[in-house]
């Protein structure tokens, strides 16, 4: 199933959450590098993006970005934020809540262009699942997470 950043994509079973849980845990066992490394590819394809995070400026190339303390601050929240939807899983309510409120932020704080949403989430599934039934979970995973975050647009 591709990501997807509207509509409904159904409940996660028990053994979709069991395949998200897994291939998770490892990307967040590093999460300090794999935050920055996914950040990092998602401003190499989409260097437009970067115009949202007024403390990127002037960073133009992949080391830079990987180097500096405002890019890797920003992937541990990233990071963070993820993780916290997974710890979640069973309980939706508070997940719900949790991204709506990211969803609050992101469009009236910070003016973000909600279609990099679906974008990042893309980046994020490839560092995650790379084929089969664990990669349909986190996939269906992050398409929750993303409608949740288009939520206050």
């Amino acid at each position: 199933m591709p990501i997807v950043d509207s509509g409904s994509v159904g409940a996660i079973s028990a053994a979709e959450k069991s395949l998200i849980v897994s291939a998770w845990a490892p990307v967040y066992a590093k999460y300090e590098e794999a935050g920055v490394d996914i950040l990092v590819k998602f401003f190499a394809a989409n260097p437009e993006a970067q115009a949202f995070f007024p403390k990127f400026k002037g960073l133009d190339s992949a080391d830079q970005l990987k180097k500096s303390p405002a890019v890797r601050w920003h992937a541990e929240r990233i990071i963070n934020a993820v993780n916290d939807a997974v710890v979640a899983l069973d309980d939706p309510a508070k997940q719900s809540l949790q991204l709506k409120a990211l969803s609050q932020k992101h469009a009236h704080e910070l003016n973000v262009d909600p279609s990099y949403f679906k974008v990042l989430a893309g980046v994020i599934s490839d560092a995650v699942a790379k084929s089969g039934d664990a990669k349909a979970a986190v996939d269906k995973f992050l398409s929750q997470v993303v409608i949740l975050l288009k939520s206050a647009y």
